[in-house]
C-alpha cells in the first residue's frame, strides 16, 4: 500500500512545478517588447532603422499611436519606416546630416526630416531656412536643389517640439545607400548666416540620444487626410 505522505508530497511537487511553468510563461509574455505588440496591432510587417535602439524615438511613438487610430485595412506591407542619423561618410563635407537608407522599401512615397529644436532665442528673431538634400556624399560638394524653404521664429518651438521638413522629392531620385541634408539660413536682411554653427545651436544632433535626427518615410503621402490628422507638425 502506497504511503499517504509520499503521495501527498508528489502531488505538492507536481503542483509547484506547474505553477512555476505558468509563472515563467506569464513572465515571458510580460517581457514582450510593447513596441512589437503595437506594430502587430497595426499589421506593419517591419519598421526599419539604421541601428537598433533600446527604446523607439519619441516621435515614432507618437506616429505609432496615431496610426493605431486610423483605418489602414487596405494597405499592404510596411506602412512606415524610420532611420536614425549616422556618422558622416568620410568623403562628405561638414555640416550635413546623414542617414543610411540601404533598406528603404520601394513602396515608400513620402518622407520627413525630423529635428528636435533644443534651443530658443531669448528675443524675437526670425531666419529663413532652406533645406537641401543629396543622395550621395560627393553630391554634397555641388549645388543641390532646395527641398523646402520656410521662416523660422527662433524664439518659438513647434507644439510637438520638432521641426518637420517635407523631403519627399528626394525619393524620386531613388537613393541606394545614403541621403544627406543641409540647412542654410538667411536673416531678415537677406545676409547668409553660418549654416553649420546655427544648425548645431538650434537642433539636437547627437547620435544615440532619444532626440537625435530622424528620417521618417510613409507608404502614403502626408497630404492624405488620414496622415494629416496625425498633427505632428
Amino acid at each position: 500500500m502506497v504511503n499517504l505522505e509520499v503521495v501527498t508530497l508528489v502531488l505538492l511537487l507536481s503542483s509547484c512545478s506547474s505553477s512555476q511553468v505558468s509563472e515563467r510563461r506569464i513572465d515571458a509574455n510580460d517581457d514582450q517588447d510593447p513596441n512589437k505588440t503595437i506594430l502587430e496591432m497595426l499589421h506593419i510587417e517591419r519598421v526599419s532603422a539604421s541601428h537598433q535602439q533600446a527604446r523607439p524615438h519619441p516621435y515614432m511613438r507618437r506616429i505609432y499611436q496615431s496610426l493605431h487610430s486610423l483605418d489602414f485595412g487596405g494597405a499592404d506591407g510596411t506602412l512606415v519606416q524610420s532611420f536614425r542619423s549616422i556618422l558622416s561618410p568620410p568623403d562628405a563635407p561638414a555640416g550635413w546630416i546623414w542617414f543610411n537608407v540601404s533598406s528603404l522599401q520601394p513602396s515608400m512615397l513620402a518622407a520627413e526630416l525630423v529635428l528636435f529644436r533644443k534651443t530658443l532665442h531669448p528675443r524675437p528673431v526670425s531666419v529663413t531656412v532652406t533645406l537641401h538634400g543629396v543622395t550621395a556624399p560627393e553630391a554634397a560638394r555641388r549645388d543641390s536643389p532646395a527641398l523646402e524653404e520656410r521662416l523660422l521664429k527662433l524664439e518659438q518651438r513647434p507644439a510637438s517640439g520638432y521641426d518637420v521638413f517635407d523631403v519627399s522629392p528626394l525619393l524620386a531620385r531613388r537613393p541606394l545607400e545614403a541621403v544627406g541634408f543641409q540647412l542654410q539660413y538667411t536673416d531678415e536682411s537677406g545676409s547668409l548666416v553660418l549654416h553649420e554653427a546655427l544648425t548645431q545651436s538650434l537642433y539636437a544632433l547627437t547620435r544615440g540620444l532619444q532626440t537625435e535626427p530622424l528620417l521618417v518615410l510613409y507608404q502614403r503621402h502626408r497630404h492624405n487626410p488620414e496622415l494629416d490628422s496625425l498633427g505632428l507638425q
